[in-house]
């Protein structure tokens, strides 16, 4: 009998310690949708600053500046890229690998 008891406090335990890392990887997961949504936000606006400059007139501008925000605005996108593919991949492979891996993973 009290290894029986001894044993269930085990499983519960067990289910318990489950309960809080599915909630732990559940806002793990939510964040990562978040940042990947945010940086698909930010390189659109980079891209929609980038067809400004192609379609406007800005004669009055020096060039310099011009090359400087175009430079600026191309690694924006580049950053926003490569943040959008990380929390992508986080997002989509994480949960399988948390589960699949070792304990603590």
């Amino acid at each position: 009998m009290l290894y029986a008891d001894k044993q269930a406090l085990e499983t519960e335990l067990k289910v318990s310690l489950l309960a809080i890392r599915e909630r732990e990887l559940v806002l793990y997961t939510s964040n990562c949708r978040q940042i990947g949504t945010q940086a698909a936000l930010l390189f659109g606006f980079a891209y929609s600053g980038l067809n400004v400059m192609v379609g406007s007139d800005f004669t009055e501008v020096p060039p310099f500046y011009l090359a400087v925000y175009e430079i600026l605005a191309f690694c924006s996108m580049i950053l926003n890229a490569l943040a959008l593919y990380g929390a992508t991949t986080c997002a989509m492979l994480g949960p399988g690998l948390a589960l699949r891996g070792p304990d603590g993973s």
